[in-house]
């Protein structure tokens, strides 16, 4: 796995592009099969909401998307519990009862694996895990290396993931423009309309218009109701933190 396979796969521009990329780093770190999930809520919650990507085998995407099958997997049980790194293979299942998911997938090439959590805003995780069937190197510091490489890979999807996913579990929300999401982003940032314009380059008229769209779609009288509708849904995931921008060139932005 190159360095520069790990900056890519966090610019990826859309979903197709993502699994693309997230397959190439996989294959080199020579697992065939990597899964990605991000979680909204508790596993056995019953309004628990989960978007996946990832290389799936087709015979195998049926049983990938049954949340009964989900809850009972031991290894997303440990994920959920524990900070770790998560390895496994069949006395994982054994172990906990679950022998027969084991044999289920293990057809498909789930015999042996690793898989990594990570935490975010709005009670969300986003889950990351490799796949094969040969087994996992007995060295311990291979492993060291294999499970740190997941880590990197990780931590360089998880933004872009969040950004892609976050849609997917929106639930009945109604669908917003782009133009309508970046300017509920940049507001849940503190923006006024003002700033808003400048930082998109826009002027404050279309601003509000945008605003005042996106609110009468959600059903909200106000465009904090807006923002605090669209982060519980996960539409929105504003930028970390405060940044300082030169607004002083932006004195009569352009009308969009």
């Amino acid at each position: 796995m190159q360095y520069e396979q790990l900056v890519d796969v966090g610019e990826s521009r859309d979903f197709a592009d993502l699994e693309r990329r997230l397959v190439a780093v996989a294959h080199a770190m020579e697992f065939p099969i990597i899964s990605g999930a991000l979680i909204r809520g508790r596993l056995h919650d019953a309004g628990v909401q989960i978007a996946s990507l990832g290389n799936t085998p087709p015979g195998f995407v049926d049983i990938a998307k049954d949340l009964g099958e989900t809850r009972r997997d031991p290894v997303m049980a440990k994920l959920m519990k524990v900070p770790t790194p998560i390895i496994y293979d069949q006395s994982t299942y054994v172990a906990a009862g679950a022998g027969e998911l084991w044999e289920a997938q293990a057809p498909f090439g789930y015999k042996t694996g690793i898989a990594v959590k990570l935490h975010l805003p709005g009670d969300k995780h986003f889950l990351l895990g490799v796949d094969r069937e040969d087994a996992l190197p007995t060295s311990g510091s291979e492993m060291m290396r294999v499970i740190g490489a997941l880590q990197l890979l990780a931590a360089h999807t998880v933004a872009v993931a969040d950004r892609l996913l976050s849609p997917k579990l929106k639930g009945n929300l109604p669908h917003l423009t782009n133009r309508e999401v970046d300017v509920l982003t940049w507001t849940a940032c503190g923006k006024t309309g003002w700033e808003v314009a400048a930082l998109l380059g826009l002027g404050e008229r279309t601003v509000n218009f945008h605003l005042r769209n996106a609110m009468l779609k959600l059903g909200v009288k106000s465009k904090h109701q807006a923002v605090l509708k669209c982060i519980a849904a996960g539409v929105l995931t504003p930028p970390d933190g405060d940044h300082d921008y030169d607004l002083s060139t932006a004195i009569n932005p352009p009308e969009a």
